[in-house]
């Protein structure tokens, strides 16, 4: 328990990969007989939410449509790295994320990054609008129906949320702010 609270809580960059582990190798296999029926349903839940993100792995696909309805898969992004940002237009998070997203796109773009913004809440009008007065000129999509299931994949219980994903839409970062994209992607090529 020690271990999987450890990995369950660290502030380091992939770690998420051991809880995985340690839930996967012994607590759905019976081995840790001390944790409740309760508990023990969420910690499975929460390593199965895990998995679907670790790093290395191919992000789960996302297709979905932007503003004007055209059809966007984010695994055919072609482009050496694809910055995959969840947010919402109503967050104050976000609100402060998006602008320093936008500088860092707008200076980088020549290098072949890509963002597919992914908005994810249901407010279509409020989305649009804050596209358009904001200049967002990168992937713009939405859900507004309810219809993908991207926010159990991506295990959004808030925004922003930033992956890097290489060329082969593996997932090389996560977990990061927006301001820390620019550093991290220097720092990998």
């Amino acid at each position: 328990i020690h271990l999987l609270n450890k990995y369950a809580e660290s502030k380091i960059m992939g770690m998420d990969k051991i809880y995985v582990h340690l839930v996967e190798n012994y607590y759905n296999t019976g081995k840790a007989d001390w944790v409740d029926s309760v508990q023990l349903y969420k910690i499975k839940d929460r390593a199965q939410r895990l998995s679907y993100t670790l790093i290395g792995e191919e992000a789960p696909p996302i297709i979905l449509q932007d503003s004007s309805g055209k059809w966007h898969d984010l695994l055919s992004v072609n482009a050496p790295y694809t910055i995959l940002y969840l947010w919402d237009a109503d967050c104050g998070h976000c609100k402060k994320a998006t602008p320093k997203l936008k500088k860092f796109y707008n200076e980088n773009k020549h290098l072949g990054i890509e963002i597919y913004a992914v908005n994810t809440e249901v407010e279509e009008d409020k989305w649009k609008k804050y596209i358009k007065e904001n200049e967002l000129n990168w992937i713009n999509v939405a859900d507004t129906k309810v219809q993908s299931n991207f926010r159990y994949y991506y295990d959004i219980q808030s925004t922003p949320k930033v992956y890097v994903l290489d060329h082969k839409k593996e997932i090389i970062a996560k977990g990061i702010g927006v301001e820390q994209v620019e550093d991290f992607i220097t720092k990998y090529m």
